[in-house]
């Protein structure tokens, strides 16, 4: 069996501990439409499908592309460089978000923010499965993508606090819209995120040049249709269900329960705060156990997105806060877990070599199905099927259903196939 690479070695649970930083402000970044969406639908007068495009399109656009290049070639450049570079470039978009005129700027900075983030989370994972020990693989992965999720908890809290603070003259706005003088305080903590990724992952060389790239991947992919493409189908499903909520959440709160964008903010990034991590760690404990005892994904996605349904139709029908803060927390612990159970039941499924290019395809894929498609569905269906404060609401229980059944369906569908090429990677790697 092939050992890890010794450039890994420096590469402990502090470093992982970094990465994860990273892909948390990587998140709070993203998640500023979804923060500042009543102030950004009243400032520039946009629909639904507006704000859903802004979120999801707008951004993924090109990160796909990029996401592709840097799982094709970004594990073979060295760490350091690229992903204090990659922070450097998505902050600088993040602030130009602030200076945006008009609808059409917005989206060009969200275009920018998008081909900045997409090296980030390829290499950053290249680096993880590499240096993790085989039976801490999950949690090490757990661990990373509890970063997205409380990124998301961080823009909520310290985003409604902001706004908060601007709109009441708490702190002096120099004459911006409270929003604008809001995301230039989130993006500050970024520089010391730039400092840390250039020093701490210093002399981290990279992966080795001969590791397989794209094409191996798209081909191993076609191959295994029921192993690799049921996984990667039920994966978008799940990553559609937990885009769609992360996008409308607070915005939701904001309309069912009649509470201001500060206040909506700041129960969601509340629940967020807990219930993101609960549902990652959970899951990743659950996996280390299912994948030592030869089993695969299936169970602990379908647990998990059976607990974002429930949350997901507990909401649509919230009118109360506490109410909508326990549906919340259903909602992002369930999908979070399953998400968690998504990528983590992946990395068995190729050998160590092809793990980069196959994490890079996977988050492209994932990106376009989740982010692509969650938000502006969501937005489509609140604008042509339902109406009142608790439309937007039915409309994200209704797209939660089905992205739930779908994933639900492809996984259970391709349990046995999982397995199977489970067991011939192993094989194989330990020949």
């Amino acid at each position: 069996m092939r050992s890890r690479p010794d450039q890994y070695s420096k590469l402990d649970a502090s470093g992982v501990a970094l990465l994860a930083a990273g892909h948390f402000m990587a998140f709070v970044d993203r998640a500023v439409p979804s923060v500042y969406a009543p102030a950004l639908k009243a400032e520039f007068h946009l629909t639904d499908t507006q704000l859903g495009a802004l979120q999801g399109p707008a951004f993924v656009a090109l990160y796909v592309a990029a996401t592709l290049l840097a799982g094709h070639r970004g594990h073979r450049l060295s760490p350091a460089p690229l992903l204090a570079s990659a922070a450097a470039l998505w902050t600088l978009a993040t602030l130009a978000l602030t200076l945006a005129p008009t609808y059409e700027s917005l989206l060009a900075a969200r275009l920018v923010l998008g081909l900045a983030q997409a090296a980030f989370a390829p290499a950053a994972l290249a680096l993880i499965v590499a240096a993790a020990p085989p039976a801490r693989l999950s949690r090490w992965v757990s661990m990373f993508t509890s970063g997205s999720s409380m990124g998301r908890s961080g823009a909520l809290l310290a985003g409604g606090l902001a706004l908060g603070a601007f709109s009441s003259g708490a702190l002096h706005a120099f004459g911006q819209a409270p929003w604008r003088a809001a995301v230039v305080l989130l993006t500050l903590p970024n520089l010391l995120l730039v400092a840390l990724l250039a020093w701490r992952l210093r002399g981290l060389a990279p992966a080795r040049p001969g590791d397989d790239g794209l094409g191996r991947a798209l081909a191993r992919l076609g191959a295994r249709p029921l192993g690799l493409g049921l996984h990667f189908l039920g994966s978008g499903g799940v990553i559609l269900a937990v885009q769609a909520a992360a996008a409308w959440a607070p915005s939701v709160v904001n309309r069912a329960c009649g509470l201001s964008p500060t206040a909506s903010a700041l129960l969601t990034g509340a629940v967020v705060l807990v219930a993101a991590p609960s549902g990652h760690l959970a899951a990743g404990r659950l996996m280390d156990r299912r994948l030592r005892a030869g089993g695969g994904p299936a169970l602990v996605l379908a647990g998990g997105l059976a607990t974002a349904v429930l949350g997901a139709v507990l909401l649509a029908g919230a009118a109360a806060p506490v109410t909508a803060a326990g549906a919340l927390f259903l909602i992002t612990a369930g999908g979070g877990g399953a998400a968690l159970a998504a990528l983590a039941g992946l990395q068995p499924l190729s050998p160590p070599p092809l793990r980069p290019a196959m994490n890079g395809l996977y988050l492209a894929f994932v990106t376009v199905a989740g982010l692509g498609f969650g938000p502006l569905l969501t937005g489509l269906v609140s604008d042509r099927l339902f109406t009142g404060p608790h439309g937007l609401a039915m409309a994200l229980a209704l797209v939660t259903v089905l992205a739930a059944t779908l994933a639900v369906m492809a996984a259970a569908l391709g349990a046995k196939a999982w397995r199977a090429l489970a067991r011939e990677t192993r094989e194989a790697a330990g020949a």
